[in-house]
């Protein structure tokens, strides 16, 4: 039944304009910022701010009554939304990794493995926190009145290095002495938090959330 939804999501909200626009996006930015994970990074963030898309499609058509009266679970409905936007984000990883080899090979350079990796976990960190944060709100309040959570994970990392940077807590050179192992493992280990952690929020939320 999970699957099933997931597919069901899929077809309501990825084929529209608004959706394939900012992959084209990704596009653009790596080409006109080839430094090497621009676009990598571009993906994760893409995929944060389209989390609400969904949500949007819920309250515009009124899908969130028709869930309401299907003989489908609440946690297939959340669980199945989670696959479905982590699905658009592997999509929007894909094209980011073709655009950065594309324009790596295009200037006669390579790229080093060992950046692309730290690349992939930093944005699955990414990703993984911005279901923490937005999931559970717009599974409880919808996106009408959720949708500034939306900017809460773009806020929240920039803020942070910001104030690292300000604070003189970044360290470059100790930056560069950490383990490429013990980076991958933190950033990977954040985003699964923040998918488990999201999704089990979501779930008792939308389970008590009165829909109609």
């Amino acid at each position: 039944m999970t699957f099933a939804f997931t597919r069901f999501d899929l077809m309501s909200w990825f084929p529209r304009r608004q959706t394939l626009l900012p992959l084209a996006f990704i596009v653009v930015v790596g080409i006109l910022l080839p430094v090497p994970g621009m676009a990598i990074a571009a993906s994760a963030f893409v995929t944060s701010l389209m989390l609400s898309a969904p949500f949007l499609g819920d309250e515009r058509d009124h899908l969130d009554t028709l869930y309401g009266v299907l003989p489908i679970s609440r946690r297939a409905v959340v669980v199945g939304r989670a696959l479905s936007i982590l699905l658009y984000g592997v999509v929007a990883m894909i094209i980011a990794t073709v655009a950065t080899l594309g324009v790596a090979a295009a200037r006669g350079t390579a790229i080093a493995p060992e950046l692309l990796a730290i690349g992939y976990a930093a944005a699955f960190a990414v990703v993984g926190l911005s279901l923490g944060v937005q999931l559970p709100v717009l599974f409880r309040v919808g996106y009408s009145r959720g949708r500034l959570m939306v900017y809460a994970p773009t806020l929240l990392i920039g803020g942070s290095a910001w104030a690292a940077q300000s604070l003189g807590l970044i360290d470059s050179t100790a930056l560069a002495s950490i383990p490429l192992e013990l980076v991958v493992g933190v950033c990977a280990a954040i985003g699964a938090l923040g998918i488990i952690v999201g999704t089990v929020l979501a779930v008792r939320l939308y389970s008590t959330r009165e829909l109609g």
